[in-house]
């Protein structure tokens, strides 16, 4: 009898973890047929550099010329070392990886919502179930899919991992504020600090840790009996409410929208907030019961919302007013529902407000969500009567539901190409499903069918256009005996009124290689610098410094290649003008360099010295680089006096 009380204590205390071994079972094997996925968006551009890294040195060089966001993300670009071998190549150690970290947030969240649960319940009992349930269903979810199977993401993910380990600590050693309130303050302010600069090293909305912990004092949390109102309230000030005023300072500063914004987005401020109280509805709806079909990585083509087109905008946004006032008012009579309408709203708080990102990636919810799942999960799990077992079973089904859901999306996006047509043609507006449509077609299929998936998408779709310049290079590099002059008529007439694509720059340079390397007959330099000046002549990208920066460095390679150095350096200076960086460094010194032009070059390293990036990791960065480009001025000098001493000998 003693023996089966032990076993029956022993199944009782650790049955928890068993079920969630299984949970995290489940979710690897679900995620497993992704693993044959490959780099889209943003993987190669942002990741692209590591096929440098082969040293520390250049392993450094890496971590701190992040470009992604202002703080360059240090801490993410790490973790990607271990893979650098596979850029490009082979994404599944990327993937693999992710989706490690996916289930590490599992269990974290799994932590998270047991503590918050307990708390939560006061009184009442509380039971593993309820922890178990949140991690499952956010697992699971298969709206967070492409959190993890977009490689660049893990970004967003990592970032969470430090977000969620800071919030379980910070609710750990808060719990000690009755016992041992100094230490616990101590431990408290700690965590916050510690975790909020490894989160926002890692992706910028990191610095949202401190909200997240300001909405849980504010609505589950109740305030502390073991110290005065004066030095609470004055932590809490210092450590909570100071970051949150910061943060919407730094949101108020983005008003007002600049010319150049305006010409890139295509949206005012008021069209892209009330766009996203819509979104955001949008979201929640996907999240829980949105049709798996709608899901993906391309949501580029989504509609932006404008008052005097469409009035009815308002509603949703003035449903979100009265949900957060109705939240803050009934905070402590309904606090979980209060958490949840607060914790999701927070989460968005830096993506969809008035920083002037694009309107929809389903990422962005991967933190946020995880409050109204909480909310769901504690609503079942608290509900009295006889529905209460009928509801449990209806969420265990859902739950088991979305694993199988979550089975067929990985699947997907574990085959590129059958992907690539699914995205296109369920969203056949959006110019990123057609270009990774082409770019898979090229790589499995040949080059006809890219040319054509293209072609077709640019008379579908006129304002993207510029789609057909990769057309060109396609056509210049399979078929370059052939005559495409009415192509590159008809590019020279439309690119004037396209719209604005950030890549733009970057086809214009993938072309002009084309054509050297290929010896296109219809398409040389000139026919590059034509092309480029009609896209100048379009005022989306003449207001843009980015692409004007990029025109003067595009100027100044076809002036290299004519051999015009001074051409060459006065573009060069023009792009730095713009924004100074490392590569517009060597190019201008490898230039005047390659002209003799010895002093001059240590003169503008002198005055790029004193010109460092502010930021310490790439203040590093530049210096370092500076350091090398001097040597390499040195020898190439002392190189070129030899020469001369053997040509005076002979």
């Amino acid at each position: 009898m003693k023996a089966t009380t032990i076993v029956s204590t022993q199944w009782a205390r650790h049955w928890p973890a068993l079920a969630l071994i299984v949970i995290i079972a489940i979710a690897w094997f679900a995620y497993l047929p992704a693993l044959t996925g490959t780099f889209l968006l943003d993987d190669l551009p942002t990741l692209g550099d590591l096929q440098n890294v082969d040293d520390t040195e250049s392993a450094l060089r890496f971590i701190s010329s992040g470009f992604a966001g202002p703080l360059g993300r240090p801490i993410a670009l790490a973790s990607f070392l271990p893979q650098a071998s596979a850029i490009g190549v082979n994404a599944e150690p990327f993937l693999r990886i992710n989706i490690l970290i996916h289930l590490l947030n599992g269990i974290l969240v799994f932590a998270f919502a047991r503590r918050l649960g307990r708390i939560a319940l006061r009184n009442q009992q509380s039971t593993p179930f309820l922890p178990l349930s949140v991690a499952a269903m956010w697992l699971f979810m298969p709206l967070l899919a492409s959190s993890s199977l977009l490689i660049v993401q893990r970004m967003t993910t990592l970032s969470a991992t430090f977000v969620l380990g800071g919030l379980i600590a910070y609710v750990i050693a808060r719990q000690r504020l009755e016992s041992k309130p100094r230490n616990a303050l101590l431990l408290m302010s700690l965590a916050l600090a510690g975790a909020t600069l490894l989160a926002t090293l890692t992706k910028e909305n990191g610095a949202l840790l401190p909200v997240f912990v300001l909405v849980l004092e504010a609505s589950i949390l109740t305030p502390p009996k073991s110290l005065s109102k004066l030095h609470w309230n004055a932590w809490r000030g210092i450590f909570l409410a100071t970051p949150a005023v910061l943060i919407m300072v730094f949101l108020a500063l983005q008003i007002p929208y600049s010319d150049e914004t305006l010409a890139k987005r295509d949206f005012t401020l008021s069209e892209r907030l009330f766009s996203e109280a819509l979104i955001l509805w949008e979201y929640l709806f996907n999240a829980f019961v949105g049709w798996a079909g709608q899901l993906g990585p391309f949501h580029d083509s989504h509609r932006v919302y404008r008052v005097s087109a469409d009035p009815w905008i308002i509603v949703p946004a003035a449903v979100w007013i009265l949900a957060i006032s109705t939240a803050i008012r009934m905070r402590r009579h309904y606090p979980v529902a209060a958490f949840a309408i607060l914790w999701f709203l927070v989460g968005h708080l830096l993506e969809s407000t008035t920083i002037p990102l694009e309107l929809y990636f389903e990422h962005r919810n991967y933190l946020p969500i995880i409050g109204p799942v909480f909310a769901v999960c504690y609503g079942i799990f608290t509900l009295k009567g006889r529905h209460h077992t009928i509801a449990r079973a209806a969420l265990g089904t859902y739950i088991i539901i979305n694993a199988v859901i979550l089975i067929g999306v990985s699947s997907l996006w574990g085959n590129p190409l059958l992907a690539a047509t699914y995205w296109h043609e369920r969203d056949p507006a959006s110019v990123r499903a057609a270009t990774n449509l082409a770019a898979q077609q090229l790589s499995t299929t040949g080059p006809d069918n890219a040319i054509n998936t293209l072609r077709e998408f640019a008379r579908l779709n006129p304002e993207h256009g510029y789609v057909r310049i990769p057309e060109l290079n396609l056509e210049c590099t399979f078929r370059p005996q052939e005559n495409h002059a009415a192509l590159v008529e008809h590019l020279e007439s439309e690119l004037s009124s396209v719209a604005y694509m950030v890549r733009t720059g970057e086809m214009l340079d993938q072309l002009l290689s084309a054509s050297i390397t290929t010896e296109c007959e219809s398409v040389n330099a000139a026919v590059v610098a034509d092309l480029a000046s009609a896209v100048m002549r379009n005022p989306r990208y003449s207001k843009n410094n980015s692409y004007n920066q990029f025109h003067h460095m595009l100027m100044a390679r076809l002036a290299n290649m004519s051999g015009d150095v001074d051409r060459t350096l006065k573009h060069l200076y023009r792009a730095i003008d713009y924004r100074p960086s490392d590569d517009l460094s060597m190019m201008v010194v490898t230039t005047l360099v390659a002209a003799a032009r010895f002093e001059e070059a240590r003169k503008f390293m002198d005055d790029a010295q004193g010109d460092l990036p502010r930021m310490p990791l790439n203040r590093y960065n530049t210096k370092r680089n500076l350091e090398e480009l001097r040597v390499y001025v040195d020898e190439s000098e002392k190189l070129a006096g030899r020469s001369e001493e053997q040509r005076s000998g002979d």
